[in-house]
């Protein structure tokens, strides 16, 4: 299955909160790849963190200078939590 992301909250510490079209919820935490430096070096920084959009109809996200992440890896590698959990950032829709 194709997993389209509706709703992206960055979040602090390199988290993103992500809602899929199915209404899930999932938190994917971007630490550990960023931290591998190279091209998602820039990602540190969370004004720019923070510029993430919905590209593809829902399914990835990408930044300013080509930094992309799959819909249905951040899926796989994201923890799913509770949809009723607060929303106190910005949101990003689509």
């Amino acid at each position: 299955m194709f997993y389209k992301v509706k709703e992206v909250i960055p979040e602090p510490g390199c988290r993103l909160r992500l809602v899929f079209n199915d209404g899930r919820v999932f938190v994917c935490d971007l630490k550990p790849v960023i931290e591998q430096g190279g091209v998602f070096a820039s990602l540190k920084d969370e004004r720019f963190f923070s510029e993430v959009k919905i590209r593809g109809r829902g399914r990835y996200l990408e930044w300013p200078g080509g930094i992309d992440f799959c819909a249905d890896a951040l899926r796989v590698d994201g923890v799913e939590v509770s949809a009723d959990m607060d929303k106190r950032h910005s949101t990003i829709q689509i």
